[in-house]
C-alpha cells in the first residue's frame, strides 16, 4: 500500500511537521526488538537483569533488533560484543550468559571509573575521557569496535545512541 502524506494538509502553526516517507526503504523488517534506556549504572544493571530475565525465558536469541541509549548502551554493548561467544542450547538459552555478560557487567559495577578517568585527566597527560575509554577497554570491552556487532544473519542488529567520550557529541 502507497500512503502519501499530504503536507498541504497540515496546519502551519502546528510545531510538527510532516515529511512523504521515502519510498525507496524498505519496510521495517518484521520480528521482535528490545530497547534500553539510559541512566547511568543503574540503567546497566536494571538491563542487566531485563536481559538475564529474557535469556531465561528463551527469548534473548529471538530479538532482531536491540536499541539503547547511554547506560543501556553500556548493557547492549557487552551483550553485543559477547554474542558470538554465547552457547545457545535447544531450548534457545544461552547457557553461558552469567560468564559472558553478567559478570564483566558486575565487576565493571564494583568500579568507580568516572572519579579516576576526572583526576587522572586533569593530572595527567591525555584527557578526561581519554581515561574513559581505557577503562571501558581495560574492563568490557578490549580491542573490539563496533564494526564487530552481529550481522542481521549473525545475531540482532545493535543501535546505540550515546555520547562520544572523546568528542562530547552524540
Amino acid at each position: 500500500m502507497d500512503e502519501h502524506v499530504d503536507l498541504e494538509s497540515y496546519e502551519s502553526s502546528s510545531p510538527v511537521i510532516g515529511i512523504p516517507p521515502d519510498r525507496n526503504d524498505p519496510p521495517p523488517q518484521k520480528g521482535l526488538a528490545l530497547c534500553l534506556s539510559g541512566g547511568g549504572y543503574r540503567a546497566m544493571l536494571y538491563h542487566l537483569g531485563a536481559l538475564w530475565r529474557l535469556n531465561e525465558a528463551a527469548i534473548l536469541l529471538k530479538l532482531k533488533r536491540v536499541s539503547s541509549v547511554s547506560g543501556g548502551s553500556i548493557a547492549a554493548g557487552v551483550l553485543g560484543c559477547r554474542w558470538s561467544k554465547l552457547n545457545f542450547n535447544d531450548d534457545g538459552v544461552a547457557v553461558n550468559f552469567t560468564d559472558e555478560v553478567v559478570t564483566p557487567l558486575r565487576r565493571l559495577a564494583n568500579r568507580t571509573i568516572d572519579a579516576s578517568a576526572i583526576i587522572g585527566g586533569a593530572l595527567l597527560p591525555g584527557t578526561i575521557g581519554d581515561k574513559l575509554i581505557n577503562a571501558y577497554r581495560k574492563h568490557l570491552f578490549g580491542d573490539a569496535t563496533l564494526q564487530m556487532l552481529p550481522d542481521d544473519d549473525e545475531g540482532p542488529r545493535f543501535v546505540m545512541n550515546a555520547t562520544s567520550v572523546q568528542s562530547g557529541a552524540l
